[in-house]
């Protein structure tokens, strides 16, 4: 059987939504899930019965694209199936049912594909798709805007992928990936101008420095799609890429130089605004952006093997924490930290232990996945800076991660509550029980899934000030956020708090650019209309003479 029968199913499923779905909704909502269930077993079946590579296949088979696609898919269908209770009183739900299917889509083709000029469609479609969901409450202007902030920022990454193509075709002439790393690894300097274009894209699309920008306001569409950007597609795109192209990579060593500082600028950036944050989603996407960097991090150090381990139990961990975060957004009726409180006494036990399981992975609690893949980025560290320097960067890295999300933790479950609130078994609840004990399992699976891949775990070298920064975090969150211990400093703290909240006006400052540089260029443009019809049609012309000479020149 050939892998692209998953996402061939996928868009036939979608195909069949906007055609037919908008008959019936519980017809639209059973093909949906019957689809991305099926497509959830076939990446199973892929996974366990690898196929070998060969010219009548052109896709990649290998253990990172079967990983990737069993994830996507898996995630994928778990989230179809939370959705049937989520957005049970959407009036749109074929245009809802219609994209997500595109987007699960089109991200299990670009991980399968071995053209790059195929990557880069499937790769676009991913972000138009994460677009419209992002807007998929259209009606709101804050939805709209921030829609279009993803799909504009994305695009400004994506410029570098379609260069690092135009070079491939320029001088290599193929865009066969295997093809182009073979060809790149006996050219230094052409190999180190093309894997920077490949992390100009890697940035924008998973919303590291300086491009993050957009991924925080991305929260204003359905919890449910934030799950799947976060868990299993749109951002984990750049990691894929940079794992790809990785044989490469580890031949521009200036490269993986500036992969490990932007990741150790946005780990730090992305933490403390987490921790300062006051808006539910948010903090979770800050959560993602900071792992994400931690990723790259132990690429950019050199460790493959520690950077696909920590997206697999980030995708599951990440899954609950959102998917468990939008029934307490449906339930309560918000997303404010201020406005919710004391949740585990109003009767919401199953998410309390939910999201508890989460918290504890992502920040790091032995034996949970996330302890292990966490140990394991650190410990690549050790090839790219001193001994000293690593563990006083392992113990603020993991101080901080434990701090921010025990911190969202304990605001949301911790003291008294004057309602009580309904835990309904459905499809929501459902798959949220599953990913507890997919987290919960993840420690058990990640030394056979090594196996299967083909990427050697090897022995865990546990560090100690890593592990003591975590305990401390979690200790400092229980006194402050649970038994309202150090009130003054806390008080004090939060303007602050609101700084960190706005990701440190980074992103205001990139509007007063844009906007400064459009009053330019629409002054620039005033000042060139004479009134002559004539003399306006001379410039447009020269302009147009100016551009075809460039292109010319360049091709």
């Amino acid at each position: 059987m050939n892998p692209l029968y998953v996402p061939v199913l996928l868009f036939a499923g979608s195909l069949f939504n906007l055609i037919v779905g908008r008959l019936s909704r519980k017809l639209c909502e059973a093909v949906s899930v019957l689809i991305t269930g099926l497509a959830a077993v076939l990446s199973i079946y892929f996974f366990l019965r690898p196929i070998e590579n060969g010219a009548f296949l052109p896709i990649y088979t290998d253990g990172i694209s079967r990983l990737m696609l069993l994830v996507v898919n898996s995630l994928g269908a778990l989230i179809t199936l939370y959705s049937v209770g989520y957005m049970a009183n959407d009036t749109g739900y074929t245009r809802y049912y219609t994209l997500i299917l595109l987007f699960i889509g089109s991200m299990s083709w670009l991980v399968l594909t071995r053209d790059l000029v195929q990557l880069y469609i499937f790769w676009e479609m991913v972000g138009v798709c994460s677009a419209l969901l992002i807007a998929f409450w259209w009606e709101k202007p804050e939805a709209r805007r921030a829609g279009l902030k993803a799909f504009t920022v994305t695009r400004i990454g994506d410029i570098g992928l379609l260069l690092a193509i135009a070079l491939a075709v320029w001088r290599l002439n193929t865009t066969d990936i295997s093809q182009l790393i073979t060809a790149l690894s006996s050219n230094q300097d052409l190999s180190i101008l093309f894997c920077t274009l490949l992390f100009v894209a890697a940035i924008g699309k998973s919303a590291q420095f300086p491009l993050f920008v957009w991924l925080p306001d991305a929260m204003e569409g359905p919890t449910s799609v934030s799950a799947l950007i976060h868990a299993a597609t749109m951002v984990k795109a750049g990691v894929y890429l940079i794992a790809r192209f990785y044989p490469v990579i580890q031949l521009a060593p200036r490269v993986q130089h500036t992969i490990s500082i932007i990741a150790l600028i946005t780990i730090f950036i992305s933490a403390i605004a987490a921790l300062g944050a006051f808006d539910i989603k948010k903090v979770l996407a800050y959560s993602t952006i900071n792992h994400l960097a931690l990723m790259f991090l132990a690429l950019g150090a050199g460790s493959l093997t520690a950077a696909i381990f920590h997206l697999f139990s980030h995708s599951l961990f990440k899954a609950l924490l959102f998917l468990t975060a939008g029934i307490i957004i449906h339930e309560t009726g918000t997303r404010s930290l201020d406005e919710v409180s004391g949740l585990w006494a109003s009767g919401l036990k199953i998410l309390g232990i939910a999201f508890f399981v989460g918290a504890l992975s992502l920040a790091g609690i032995p034996p949970l996945s996330g302890f292990i893949t966490k140990e394991m980025v650190l410990e690549s560290m050790e090839h790219l800076l001193p001994e000293e320097t690593v563990n006083l960067l392992s113990f603020i890295i993991c101080l901080l991660s434990s701090l921010y999300i025990f911190r969202l933790f304990f605001r949301l479950f911790v003291g008294h509550s004057t309602r009580h609130l309904h835990e309904n078994i459905d499809t929501m609840v459902v798959a949220v029980s599953v990913l507890i004990l997919l987290t919960l399992m993840a420690t058990a699976l990640i030394y056979p899934v090594s196996s299967i891949i083909g990427l050697n775990i090897g022995e865990l070298n546990v560090n100690f000030y890593a592990l003591a920064g975590t305990f401390l975090g979690l200790l400092i969150a229980y006194l402050v956020w649970c038994m309202n211990k150090f009130t003054m400093l806390r008080v004090s703290l939060k303007p602050l708090g609101r700084i960190a909240d706005q990701a440190f006006y980074i992103d205001r400052l990139y509007t007063f650019i844009a906007k400064k540089a459009l009053n330019i260029f629409s002054e620039l443009s005033t000042s060139l209309q004479t009134g002559n019809p004539s003399v306006n049609t001379l410039w447009l012309i020269s302009l147009l003479l100016i551009l075809l000479i460039f292109i010319l020149g360049v091709m």
